[in-house]
């Protein structure tokens, strides 16, 4: 009966810490949530984890979680959603289309549809009722990540200039296509944080 009681205290401990914004302790419980990571999978405490370290822009510790989690076969649409956005903050598009080749949940057919190898594929996945929302973000930023692979083989310098030029581009193209309000209001949230948290 150990192992129920320790989760329900993870649990609590993570929620208390969201609710007071306090990003550092969740990290801090990182080696706590990784021992009971089984006993878990079921909750948001390894997604909230996740999403701590990208609200503290600790992109390369969370690239390195999201490895770790790999090799215990974790895997969730917020997993995939920081981890895409931690590859953004890095300017690592290659580390972020590894990501995407390696996932098992785009590896099914029925998501691949919404997905192309040049990316743009923005129209399917805005006004689709097949999608939960998260899973419309993870696509969007899949879409963008395999565009941007298109341009980086043709030995493009890809920097974080440019990547902040080509998100912004990306959301005018959403508003464009009537895509719902919460994802743009999210993706620009989320692309405020990584490029333009000092402006």
């Amino acid at each position: 009966m150990k192992f129920p009681k320790e989760k329900v205290r993870i649990i609590q401990i993570v929620n208390s810490h969201k609710k007071n914004r306090d990003y550092r302790a969740i990290i801090m419980m990182k080696e706590d949530i990784m021992k009971q990571i089984e006993e878990l999978q079921d909750t948001e405490v390894v997604d909230d984890l996740m999403m701590s370290m990208f609200y503290l822009n600790r992109y390369d510790e969370l690239i390195i979680l999201g490895e770790e989690l790999n090799k215990k076969e974790y895997e969730s649409w917020r997993e995939l959603y920081y981890l895409l956005l931690a590859c953004l903050g890095n300017s690592d598009i290659f580390y972020g289309m590894s990501i995407i080749k390696r996932s098992k949940i785009l590896s099914d057919a029925k998501i691949k549809e919404f997905y192309r190898d040049d990316g743009s594929n923005y129209l399917n996945i805005g006004f689709t009722n097949e999608l939960k929302t998260i899973e419309k973000l993870v696509l969007i930023l899949v879409n963008f990540i395999e565009g941007l692979i298109v341009i980086a083989q043709n030995k493009f310098v890809i920097d974080k200039e440019f990547l902040a030029i080509r998100i912004l581009e990306m959301l005018d193209t959403l508003y464009e296509l009537g895509s719902p309000e919460e994802i743009i209001e999210e993706l620009t949230d989320k692309i405020k944080m990584i490029f333009f948290r000092e402006v």
